[in-house]
């Protein structure tokens, strides 16, 4: 399958970077602090800033604790960003676009992400929307319409790559379409183009005004 797109807007983790067991360790930390079960935070992570899930989990906590607490979280994510490994192929494809031709729309704040991307070894967005960027995170379309906006491409000419139902409903809303990432075909959304388990059987090829991607 061939497709065409202006620009390529990109969730990180587990999108771009295998974040998982950073981001695990962490709120695992963080749920014996409040002595709640893990299970219950674990099924809210994918997609959602953190300030979403603390509120969602600790209602009781003011503005204060839950911003006191969330940094405590970063900081734990952030000490282990240098063993954050990238998707395969992630690299190759996005050394290969222009600035202006992707961007990083994500739920982790700027910090976070450009110490993920650099403990992966993968270059730094020049357009990123990070969690400090929205007033709403996914599943509302904010993030990647700001992105799509700041690269100057109407969202119909973008393709976005996702990993969390919250992402897929958050590019539904934009009207962008979605290629799954991190799982073979069938993709399990009914609205993606395609689905790939990496970018490692993914064709690249920049043209004049367009990125062609074979997948």
């Amino acid at each position: 399958m061939i497709f065409q797109a202006e620009a390529l807007l990109f969730d990180l983790d587990e999108t771009l970077v295998r974040s998982s067991f950073s981001i695990i360790t962490a709120w695992t930390k963080f749920a014996m602090r409040m002595h709640l079960d893990f299970d219950e935070i674990k099924v809210l992570l994918p997609g959602r800033r953190g300030t979403d899930i603390i509120n969602l989990v600790c209602p009781q906590l003011t503005n204060q604790q839950v911003q006191r607490e969330l940094e405590t979280v970063r900081e734990d994510e952030i000490r282990s960003a240098v063993n954050i490994e990238p998707m395969s192929g992630a690299a190759e494809v996005l050394n290969s676009l222009n600035d202006w031709q992707w961007a990083v729309v994500t739920a982790a704040p700027k910090s976070l992400m450009e110490a993920r991307m650099h403990g992966a070894g993968l270059p730094t967005p020049k357009v990123a929307i990070c969690a400090e960027d929205v007033f709403s995170g996914k599943p509302s379309s904010e993030g990647f319409l700001a992105a799509a906006q700041q690269l100057a491409v109407r969202p119909d000419r973008c393709i976005g790559f996702e990993d969390s139902a919250l992402g897929f409903e958050a590019l539904d809303a934009a009207g962008i379409r979605i290629i799954e990432v991190g799982r073979s075909t069938p993709s399990r959304w009914k609205s993606a183009i395609a689905s790939v388990k990496d970018y490692g059987r993914l064709s690249i090829r920049i043209m004049k005004s367009y990125v062609e991607i074979e997948v």
